[in-house]
């Protein structure tokens, strides 16, 4: 099972993570071991590997499930650092002057918000949207 969405609201809440659908489990492994990342899975063989030092297994399925999950065996509430992170790439995002960008706005947006973001890593535009309260809710819940 692919943890996408689990990754992208990881990203969400502010945190590094690395996320490839087509990664065998050596590499995965052997990334772990290099960068000293905790890996997150429901593959409990993956966890088995010798060059695995730190992981967790997901009880969970469902996305959102699976976050609060994390965040309660990883103990990461109280360091959020919400909307600083692409939701695409992981990136991090930059404040971003609105004529910087105006011209890749649709029209409504442009005429409705003032302040953005951009992607450092893929050049995408953020704004506060009618999915950020959705997403303030989410942050909120956790």
């Amino acid at each position: 099972m692919h943890l996408g969405r689990l990754a992208r609201y990881i990203w969400l809440l502010g945190f590094d993570a690395l996320y490839e659908t087509d990664c065998e489990d050596a590499r995965i492994a052997a990334i772990a071991a290099t960068e000293s990342r905790i890996v997150l899975t429901r593959d409990k063989g993956l966890l088995k590997r010798e060059a695995v030092m730190r992981g967790y297994w997901l009880r969970r399925t469902a996305p959102r499930e699976q976050l609060a999950e994390v965040v309660r065996a990883l103990d990461l509430k109280g360091k959020f650092q919400p909307f600083t992170r692409c939701m695409e790439c992981n990136g991090a995002l930059a404040v971003v002057a609105k004529e910087d960008v105006a011209e890749r706005l649709p029209p409504k947006i442009r005429a409705a918000f003032d302040d953005f973001g951009r992607c450092t890593g893929c050049d995408r535009v953020y704004w506060a949207g009618s999915h950020y309260d959705r997403m303030r809710e989410l942050i909120a819940a956790l």
